[in-house]
C-alpha cells in the first residue's frame, strides 16, 4: 500500500555570484488538495524562494485518488528550520539523496522505487 508522504534533497552552488544558491527538490505524494496545500507552505518556509520548475505530476494508480507532485525550488536558505509547519507527519518527511532535480521519463524509476 502506498503511504502520504514528503521527501526532499537539497544542492547547493558554490558561485559567489548566486544569490539563491540552494536548490531543494520535493516529491509529495498524497491527494491532489493536499499537495497544493503542501506546496504552499514549503515556499512560505523556504521563502524568498524563486524558479519553481514543476517536474512531474503523476496520479498513482490503485491508491484511491493518490498522487505524486515533483518540483524544485531555489532559495537563500541553506536548511528547512520549521519542517513541522509543512508536514505534520515527521517520519514521512525525510531527505531523499536519491532525489534529482532530473526530467520526468529519468524520474520514473525513483517513483517506482519510492512507491513500492
Amino acid at each position: 500500500m502506498v503511504e502520504r508522504m514528503l521527501r526532499w534533497n537539497r544542492f547547493t552552488d558554490t558561485g559567489e555570484q548566486e544569490r539563491l544558491r540552494h536548490r531543494y527538490v520535493f516529491a509529495i505524494i498524497n491527494e491532489p488538495r493536499e499537495i497544493e496545500r503542501i506546496k504552499q507552505r514549503i515556499i512560505e518556509q523556504l521563502g524568498p524562494a524563486d524558479d519553481f520548475t514543476h517536474i512531474s505530476y503523476t496520479p498513482l494508480h490503485r491508491t484511491n485518488g493518490l498522487c505524486c507532485m515533483v518540483f524544485s525550488v531555489a532559495s537563500e536558505k541553506a536548511r528547512i528550520e520549521h519542517p513541522e509547519r509543512i508536514y505534520d507527519n515527521l517520519e514521512q518527511f525525510r531527505r531523499d539523496r536519491n532525489l534529482r532535480d532530473i526530467t520526468e521519463r529519468n524520474l520514473l524509476r525513483y517513483l517506482e522505487r519510492l512507491v513500492s
